[in-house]
């Protein structure tokens, strides 16, 4: 999302981990992805070799939106 202050940049640009996805969509590993691949959840970033995250405000959206507008 855009950014007006250096404040906002920091509050909107945090990443998340996986369990805290899981815990905030209430889908299974497998499940999410499923609709990644499908182009209908966001799209995971690689942190190191063996942990991946998403952005928070990417969450959000989707969850606002139902997950039904995502990569629309």
């Amino acid at each position: 999302p855009p950014c007006d202050t250096k404040e906002v940049c920091m509050i909107t640009n945090v990443v998340i981990r996986e369990s805290e996805v899981l815990r905030r969509v209430g889908l299974s590993s497998s499940t999410i992805r499923r609709l990644e691949a499908e182009g209908k959840f966001p799209k995971r970033m690689k942190m190191s070799h063996r942990a991946v995250g998403w952005w928070r405000h990417e969450i959000e959206e989707w969850l606002k939106s139902g997950g039904e507008r995502w990569g629309k």
